[in-house]
């Protein structure tokens, strides 16, 4: 019956909506209350609606903990549901009804999580992941900052309704980019359905993805969606074509507009932008100098740049950090020793390493393979001049030695003689 459900729903998705056709060079209108859109390959802006304001993200949150249970989680793992899912505080709203001590799979979860929008599936991973709720949300935080999300601030792994739980339209853009370029992370999100395996019956088991977009438009291939009361409709979309792709992000919207609204600004961007190769790879961005050998720092990515048609191409600026501290007396070639920051006017859209050009060996060794035979030679010639300092030291001792014993000697035998006269003169 679940399964006939799925395929109804699916039917539903598929052939319930039209698609938005809109070239014309004017921005769309977005009637959510904050809008971000982003090139994945350059990192520019296309289209922004108060961009910096702090807005609930609902379960758009999953996509930290996605991520998160991604890059520290093990697929292996069975994970143990903890009484947690009893809290009505912490786990309510949408659910696969975990009971405590129900073991899942690690990448089961992950599907609830991400497909179905669990809210008890992601407590549960936070939970595994983290030890405990609270530490895990430090790490959602942790990585926010990382990615350069800096006015996110995450208090939960579902996203359920709590003060201070926020982030901005540009923040959640640059989270969803950072995760859709895990290769693992994009397969779950452009997944339609998947069954999962539970021991108990009458729970859910088909995971359906609940992205709209994702069954409506071919172009879109993912990633999540959201709702609360508090946040209204929420959506991060992600579509890909002609070689591009576009992710967008709409915070609190009044309603079902928003997936048209999240097409009108897909189209936008690909009719009305196009990319082009800034640097490409291979490039010398920048050198250094080790034990005075001069030594390319080169990328190996392209630098892509994002401009309007019929408009100049914007100039992007390029700063490049050391990621050393110490002066570096070797290198390997392709080693990262530092990074360059692409940056539109006062915003930071890429960086990419830095990697060495070519092999510096340290000093000593370079003396070592110009002069190793003579080097031993000296260290020979020492070792001789040491050996026969000491034989010749040991032979004056043992000299010494004898001529203060025969000294002694005489001095006996000359005393012995006088003693020996007086006797007889006695007599």
């Amino acid at each position: 019956m679940k399964f006939i459900t799925a395929i109804i729903l699916a039917v539903y998705l598929t052939f319930s909506f039209t698609p938005i056709v809109n070239a014309q060079n004017v921005p769309p209108v977005i009637r959510g209350e904050g809008a971000y859109l982003i090139d994945v390959a350059s990192g520019q802006a296309l289209f922004t609606k108060n961009p910096d304001k702090q807005l609930a993200p609902a379960s758009t949150t999953k996509i930290m903990t996605g991520l998160l249970a991604i890059e520290k989680g093990n697929f292996s793992d069975k994970v143990t549901a903890s009484s947690t899912m009893l809290n009505n505080e912490i786990v309510y709203g949408t659910q696969i009804y975990l009971e405590p001590g129900e073991v899942l799979e690690f990448k089961d979860l992950l599907y609830a999580t991400l497909l179905n929008s669990a809210n008890d599936a992601a407590v549960a991973l936070a939970e595994h992941i983290g030890n405990g709720v609270p530490q895990f949300v430090d790490m959602m935080n942790q990585r926010a900052q990382e990615i350069g999300a800096t006015q996110t601030h995450f208090v939960n792994p579902s996203g359920l309704t709590e003060e201070g739980h926020v982030t901005t339209p540009h923040d959640l853009a640059l989270i969803a980019r950072v995760a859709y370029q895990n290769p693992v992370f994009a397969e779950y999100v452009r997944t339609k359905t998947q069954p999962i395996s539970r021991a108990k019956t009458d729970v859910p088991v088909l995971m359906v993805n609940q992205n709209k977009l994702l069954w409506r438009d071919p172009y879109v291939d993912g990633i999540k969606l959201g709702y609360t009361a508090a946040a209204k409709n929420c959506l991060v979309a992600s579509a890909s074509k002609d070689g591009r792709q576009l992710i967008g992000v709409i915070l609190k919207s009044p309603g079902s507009e928003i997936y048209t609204d999240m097409q009108a600004m897909f189209e936008y961007g690909f009719t009305q932008f196009n990319n082009s190769v800034l640097k490409p790879s291979g490039t010398i961005i920048s050198s250094i100098t080790v034990n005075d050998e001069p030594v390319d720092l080169v990328i190996d990515h392209p630098i892509i740049v994002t401009h309007k048609l019929n408009e100049q191409q914007p100039m992007l600026s390029l700063r490049v950090t050391p990621l050393y501290t110490s002066e570096l007396t070797s290198v390997d070639k392709g080693q990262v020793v530092a990074k360059v920051d692409v940056r539109d006017g006062d915003t930071l859209v890429n960086t990419f390493p830095l990697k060495t050009s070519r092999n510096v060996e340290p000093v000593s060794s370079s003396i070592d393979s110009l002069g190793s035979s003579h080097l031993s030679w000296i260290i020979g010639s020492i070792m001789v001049i040491t050996v026969i300092g000491l034989i010749i030291n040991n032979n004056q001792r043992k000299k010494a030695r004898y001529w203060r014993r025969q000294a002694r000697l005489s001095r006996r035998k000359d005393l012995t003689g006088s003693i020996h006269t007086n006797h007889t003169k006695m007599k």
